[in-house]
């Protein structure tokens, strides 16, 4: 059967997925084309004779998108939340903004506006409390399996659940001494990252690394096995938690991105300052930090009476690195300038194989500061 030939609606909008492909990561440009088949769907049912971008105006088009979008309801049959909504705003108005950019006869300018993307409501931190945590924590370092290393693992380091399941078989990394590190690969744009780790995540690590090797085999360019693909191999991670809080006697849900806030919120504890918890982290914006961390009245009253007991102001001032260096007169001036001249010239002189003419031109430059400084220096001599 012939398939329908796209309207030039469509065309532009695979034109500028297309371009989108080389430079963002393959989960962001499924993204797009799930909401770019989103609002053509749309399009056909409600205003099927939309097919240009020209054609496309805020009222009643955009308008009524967007009142469909905050009454639609996800698989679940539960309300888009107020994050999806902002995200679908933002990606399908970026496309219309490329789409003026090349298109001989765009789409109106204002379609979607910065108005139109819902104030998203940031989640409080939720780190486990102490207790759950130490509870979690005595429970893997009794269990074996390969799926309860990875959780453990994810605790010990602070990696997101894709950070995990993509990390590689040589992602341990020896610096020297003592010093370990972590290769996390990229989770979200930019998050590539290396994040130290102790003897006990070592451990996890040659763990991970020998079970890979037992059935159903290993899988090449993966730590962890997939027989059943990504998706499948997140699906029993999450499975493996809550049977391990059951087991821990741990109450209530827990999902793991949990362990990535408790891991942070231990840390700040800890003393590590707000910049390299960022790095540990991923992040690259101080809020989304914060988000992450959870500070209570006790971290509060502790902070506050060691600063009342150590005051800065009160430390020492270390010395100063600087140090005086004696005066230089006119002529130590002149024969500094005189041994670079002469250093350059030589570089670009006859017996040098492959000279390079920018000593040459450099060697002239100085010249010409010689003869400047030389007059500069008598004219000040003759009015002393």
């Amino acid at each position: 059967m012939k398939q329908p030939l796209c309207s030039p609606l469509e065309q532009a909008l695979l034109a500028q997925l297309r371009l989108l492909e080389t430079t963002l990561h393959p989960s962001t440009v499924s993204r797009y084309r799930a909401v770019m088949r989103h609002f053509l769907d749309f399009l056909r049912r409600r205003f099927p004779a939309i097919t240009r971008p020209h054609q496309l105006q805020r009222d009643p088009h955009l308008l009524t998108w967007l009142e469909e979008l905050w009454t639609d309801r996800n698989r679940h049959g539960r309300p888009w939340s107020q994050g999806t909504r902002g995200e679908r705003v933002m990606l399908l108005r970026t496309l219309l903004e490329r789409m003026r950019q090349d298109l001989p006869r765009p789409p109106a300018a204002d379609l979607l506006r910065s108005s139109d993307v819902p104030a998203r409501h940031f989640p409080l931190p939720r780190p486990l409390n102490a207790d759950d945590d130490l509870r979690l924590c005595h429970y893997w370092d009794s269990a074996t399996g390969p799926l309860d290393s990875a959780l453990y693992l994810m605790r010990l380091t602070g990696m997101r659940i894709g950070e995990c399941v993509d990390l590689a078989p040589d992602c341990l990394r020896h610096l020297g001494d003592q010093r370990w590190s972590i290769h996390v690969p990229h989770g979200k744009p930019r998050s590539e990252r290396w994040v130290p780790v102790d003897d006990i995540a070592r451990s996890l690590l040659d763990r991970l690394a020998f079970l890979r090797t037992l059935p159903p085999g290993p899988t090449p360019d993966f730590l962890l096995p997939r027989p059943r693909g990504r998706h499948s191999l997140m699906m029993n991670l999450r499975r493996a938690l809550a049977s391990a809080a059951a087991q821990a006697g741990v109450s209530g849900r827990i999902v793991p991105h949990q362990l990535r806030h408790t891991y942070a919120t231990c840390l700040l504890r800890a003393g590590v300052s707000l910049p390299a918890l960022m790095r540990l982290l991923g992040h690259h914006n101080a809020n989304m930090t914060l988000i992450y961390v959870e500070v209570t009245q006790l971290d509060i009253h502790r902070e506050y009476h060691a600063a009342r007991q150590n005051p800065r102001y009160l430390i020492p001032t270390p010395p100063a690195l600087w140090t005086p260096q004696p005066a230089v007169s006119a002529d130590s001036f002149d024969d500094a300038l005189d041994g670079a001249i002469r250093f350059l010239r030589t570089r670009c002189g006859d017996l040098t194989p492959n000279p390079d003419r920018s000593f040459l031109l450099l060697a002239r430059r100085l010249q010409r500061i010689r003869s400047l400084s030389a007059k500069l220096f008598a004219h000040d001599s003759e009015q002393k």
